[in-house]
């Protein structure tokens, strides 16, 4: 396995060898456009998703560093820094990542994780501390065609639009939202091995759990699920992700392929 591609958006809750990022994502139904690092710095303009420097991976390299959050900060700014812009979507709500045309190479797995703020998102970092809980993740199964869930990605979820500038491939992934979340501030962490904010106005009452630590839980020995041959994973040979069990609405679990709602 290679490195990590993923994006960071805070929601307020009431992203390898191949390269891409996340171009826009749909919470419920509004559509929000998100950090471009080839436009947006020219047009000085903030987005709820935190700033990163191109569509480039954090290499193995980087891995016990703070880039592993929520990717490398810009024009010398440190990693990880808050945006102060945010979106709002209930609690269980379908989300959509509409990601650029993804041509990797190598496959792996896709996950989300959710982490508290404590209160404004606009002062937490999610660098320190057991606070990135697994909402969702898909990764090999050897019943679908391709088995992996990068390189479903574009097979199954391609999306084509255009304009009179240019034409645009996304690639979409979804996900739904656990419903029993309690109102406050959250930071969202989408990944292929892929932050936002966004303010949830639903009606859940459960705190998140003790989750893992970003950086901490990937290390560059883990021969088990980050550095290993991709090509020995089969149905007799399954594959474990990274970042521990999946946690949603149900409580803790070792489900390792979930489906794109």
């Amino acid at each position: 396995m290679f490195p990590t591609q993923f994006a960071c958006w805070a929601l307020l809750v009431t992203f390898v060898a191949g390269h891409g990022y996340v171009q826009q994502i749909k919470m419920g139904n509004q559509l929000v456009d998100t950090w471009n690092p080839y436009k947006d710095p020219q047009k000085k303009v903030t987005k709820i998703t935190r700033k990163f420097p191109d569509n480039g991976p954090v290499t193995d390299g980087k891995f016990t560093t703070d880039a592993i959050t929520c990717n490398y900060g810009i024009d010398g700014e440190p990693n990880n820094v808050p945006v102060n812009m945010t979106a709002s979507v209930a609690s269980g709500s379908k989300l959509t990542f509409y990601w650029t045309d993804w041509q990797s190479d190598h496959p792996g797995p896709i996950m989300t994780y959710l982490a508290s703020c404590g209160g404004s998102c606009k002062t937490f970092s999610g660098s320190t501390g057991n606070v990135w809980v697994k909402i969702h993740q898909a990764g090999y199964d050897a019943s679908l065609n391709p088995p992996w869930a990068s390189k479903r990605l574009p097979t199954q979820n391609s999306v084509s639009h255009s304009n009179q500038e240019t034409k645009f491939q996304y690639n979409t992934w979804s996900i739904t939202l656990p419903s029993s979340i309690a109102p406050g501030e959250y930071l969202l962490r989408h990944e292929i091995l892929g932050l936002q904010r966004t303010n949830n106005n639903g009606s859940g009452s459960t705190k998140l759990p003790t989750g893992i630590a970003l950086p901490g839980a990937y290390q560059p020995d883990d021969k088990k699920s980050i550095f290993l041959e991709y090509r020995d994973i089969s149905a007799s040979n399954p594959y474990t992700a990274p970042g521990g069990q999946v946690w949603g609405d149900k409580g803790w679990s070792d489900l390792q392929n979930m489906v794109a709602t």
